[in-house]
């Protein structure tokens, strides 16, 4: 009797085991990633070192002309193995000749081939191939709080085979910034990347800007001021801009453009041809002229079946901003709106009386009859 007990209980032992394991099977397999939920898996973080060895090699010093404060020199990344170089578009390149020290030390002379005014960015040449190159990924990914690598040659501390500098730093926020670039307002067409790596310094600017996977996600932008506190902004050209350059895919209607031999041996820079579209962006509004020193812009007038009435702006609106950038006054709003694409869809903000609305224009291209 004691024996038949005993198999009892282990056959009821052994049921309740495989009962669980059972159990535990199912639901491992409900959690678990399947064969085609694997992609889905974040790359994994890489560490600073081999950040830097992945990123260094691609990172090019760059000198060229210099004028008063702006410093000659500053740094560019390598975007393909055949020697396209991509930088910032800024006085270096002003000069007769733009030099490339590469990660080994080696130094060629490199032409501009392409520059975009609205981006700030240009494109240089060399001749080489088989480079290590990095090329740019969207920076979508990027989150609050995500760590990011800063590559460049601050200071001008390596002109040589000497290692560039880099930085770690958390990227804070992508947005629209109202800066300025000594004293020029630094107008740049939509959203940089935001973060608090200190990469406002000489040198720094065209640099790198890698994600924790090691991915180019930026290139680390010109010194410039915030106007609101006169604190310098530490921010990078996003991704996303970067490839429609070097696509080139007009940034809000400015047109890259290609760089050609100066016509005049006297010259000391390469000239510029630019082709622009002859559609004229049109919104159907006018502005009321409120304001004695600065005059506001208060939505005087609605043509009607405009883009503007059929988007539901109405007149004593106030236009505060456009496609995320503020707008500071009536000469500031027809500003921005020269630079904006027929076809495009650009969210207003408005305040109507004591409420903060948001609607989206589609930009139509100007009447011929020359309607406002």
């Amino acid at each position: 009797m004691i024996r038949l007990f005993t198999e009892h209980r282990t056959d009821r032992l052994a049921l309740t085991l495989f009962a669980f394991f059972v159990a535990c099977t199912a639901s491992l397999g409900d959690t678990l990633p399947t064969e085609s939920q694997s992609s889905a898996v974040p790359a994994r973080s890489l560490t600073a070192h081999e950040i830097f060895d992945r990123a260094a090699p691609a990172v090019v010093k760059l000198y060229g002309a210099s004028v008063g404060r702006q410093q000659g020199y500053g740094s560019g990344v390598l975007v393909s193995p055949d020697g396209l170089i991509l930088t910032n578009l800024s006085v270096m390149l002003a000069g007769r000749s733009i030099r490339a020290v590469l990660h080994d030390g080696t130094a060629q002379e490199a032409e501009l081939v392409r520059q975009d005014d609205a981006r700030k960015l240009a494109l240089l040449r060399i001749k080489a191939s088989g480079l290590p190159h990095l090329p740019p990924h969207p920076s979508d990914a990027l989150q609050s709080g995500d760590a990011v690598y800063a590559l460049g040659n601050w200071f001008k501390i390596a002109e040589g085979d000497e290692s560039v500098s880099l930085t770690r730093g958390v990227f804070s926020f992508k947005a629209t910034i109202d800066a300025r670039r000594l004293a020029q307002e630094y107008d740049y067409p939509g959203p940089v990347l935001v973060y608090d790596a200190i990469t406002a310094n000489p040198g720094a600017a065209g640099g790198p800007l890698m994600d924790a996977a090691g991915r180019l996600v930026g290139l680390v932008g010109l010194i410039v001021e915030s106007a609101a506190t006169n604190t310098r902004v530490n921010h990078a050209i996003p991704g996303e801009d970067l490839i429609a350059f070097l696509e080139q895919v007009p940034a809000r209607g400015a047109a890259t453009t290609d760089a050609v031999p100066a016509q005049d041996s006297a010259s000391t820079a390469p000239t510029a041809r630019a082709s622009t579209s002859a559609s004229e962006p049109y919104i159907g509004l006018t502005l009321s002229k409120l304001g004695y020193r600065q005059t506001w812009a208060f939505v005087g007038r609605v043509r009607r079946d405009s883009p503007a009435d059929r988007a539901g702006i109405r007149p004593d609106d106030l236009i505060i901003a456009v496609d995320g950038r503020r707008v500071a006054d009536a000469a500031d709003y027809q500003k921005q709106i020269a630079t904006l694409i027929p076809g495009q869809s650009v969210p207003f903000t408005l305040k109507r009386g004591t409420e903060i609305v948001t609607v989206e224009v589609t930009v139509t291209a100007k009447p011929t009859g020359g309607q406002p």
